[in-house]
């Protein structure tokens, strides 16, 4: 349980005003913390909306009325507030409307950009292979909605962000060991938007993301600054692995694997591509969401996932998990094992398959749904208005109650 909270220190943090140090602990206390993440996000979209405005000089009406009130031509009028009908009922009232629409505007900005419930939005912007038909998988629309629907329907993208000319358009980076490569020419100390970084077996470096974080690049690496922009910073991993730590907004963050996408929610991991195109995610704070053809895992600290190019996107699943639970989840996720696999996850289960049961409550046949929902309902009660019915059913609004049941219960 968290006991201290940062609210008090969030501008300083944002504005990096505090310690090295200080800027560490508050960064890990955000990840987190719902509390203190919602008001670091409030905080920083204010910073951003500010920092967007456009600087226009005072009419010319304005200057002569200041050069009459200093002339003395003009009495000035001992009130708070002058006898002009700008202030009448009517306008007041026109004054509050928009009021009432600049604060909807704000608000929807806010939730559009950082919600933090942001992996419960889905962003169908990934172009991938076609998806695999499996008929027994299916996946959970997080918006409450229609119980049957089995497929992820894309949000309204928000338009990417046209970066401004003379904008940053490349991160810098450092070499650890060795001497990682980086686009065509030698000698490059920044990594551009375009550009690959390569690393062989001796080599390390180490990008900075922006202002948000940093990944270390592993040795035998190979990866591509694919964008950066004010609402999105994205690297492509072709092969090797890397190992992210960001402290920002919910899904600012991406990396493009040959076989999935990972989303950062604010968080640290490691992600690892073989040569075959398959990737492993391991998270170590916070939450990924890993994303494929309109399909979601969310993947919380402690917990791992992998993907299968050509088979698609696999299951969380414990850090802790027995061997033979998790060999059952492979034979579900990529190799066709229907209800034998099902089965033989459930004989070997533990507490910290939590997470592994809950995602498999959408991709099971519906003869094994209810098995499942026994076992998990065996290690988290479902809360109050959550129903054996409506879970079977794949009730969106109910699996996203539960589902924060399990991740209390799974950080506890």
């Amino acid at each position: 349980m968290v006991q201290k909270h940062y609210k008090k220190e969030l501008s300083a943090f944002i504005d990096h005003e505090l310690s090295k140090d200080e800027q560490h602990k508050i960064g890990e206390h955000l990840m987190q913390c719902g509390d203190c993440r919602r008001e670091h996000d409030r905080l920083k979209l204010g910073a951003q909306l500010a920092g967007r405005m456009e600087r226009s000089d005072a009419g010319p009406h304005v200057w002569n009325e200041i050069e009459h009130r200093l002339d003395g031509r003009r009495t000035p009028r001992i009130s708070l507030i002058g006898p002009t009908p700008h202030f009448g009922f009517r306008n007041w009232a026109g004054y509050a409307v928009a009021a009432v629409m600049v604060t909807a505007l704000i608000s929807a900005a806010y939730f559009a950009l950082f919600s933090p419930s942001g992996y419960q939005q889905r962003h169908d912007r990934q172009a991938h292979a076609p998806a695999e038909n499996n008929a027994e998988i299916a996946t959970i629309p997080s918006d409450p909605g229609n119980a049957d629907q089995s497929v992820l329907e894309p949000d309204s993208a928000m338009p990417s962000e046209t970066q401004p000319a003379g904008s940053a358009t490349a991160w810098e980076f450092e070499t650890i060991s060795g001497s990682p490569t980086v686009g065509a020419g030698p000698g490059k100390d920044r990594l551009a938007v375009g550009d690959f970084m390569e690393t062989d077996a001796a080599s390390r470096a180490r990008i900075i993301v922006a202002d948000i974080g940093n990944v270390e690049i592993s040795p035998n690496s190979r990866v591509k600054l694919v964008g950066t922009a004010a609402n999105e910073h994205r690297l492509s991993l072709e092969s090797g692995s890397l190992h992210a730590r960001i402290v920002a907004p919910p899904r600012l963050f991406i990396v493009d694997t040959p076989s999935a996408v990972a989303v950062d929610l604010g968080c640290e991991y490691k992600l690892e591509v073989d040569k075959a195109g398959n990737s492993f995610l391991h998270v170590t704070s916070g939450f990924v969401a890993l994303e494929r053809d309109g399909r979601e895992s969310i993947v919380p600290a402690g917990a791992m996932c992998m993907t299968r190019k050509g088979k698609g996107l696999g299951t969380p699943f414990s850090a802790e998990t027995s061997k033979e639970f998790r060999a059952a989840l492979e034979r579900f996720d990529f190799s066709g094992g229907g209800s034998r696999a099902v089965q033989a996850m459930l004989d070997n289960r533990g507490f910290y398959d939590m997470v592994t049961l809950w995602h498999l409550l959408s991709r099971v046949q519906k003869a094994d749904r209810e098995k499942v929902y026994d076992a998990l309902a065996g290690y988290v009660e479902p809360p109050s208005g959550v129903t054996r019915d409506g879970i079977l059913s794949l009730n969106k609004k109910m699996l996203a109650s539960w589902r924060a049941e399990v991740e209390s219960a799974w950080f506890e």
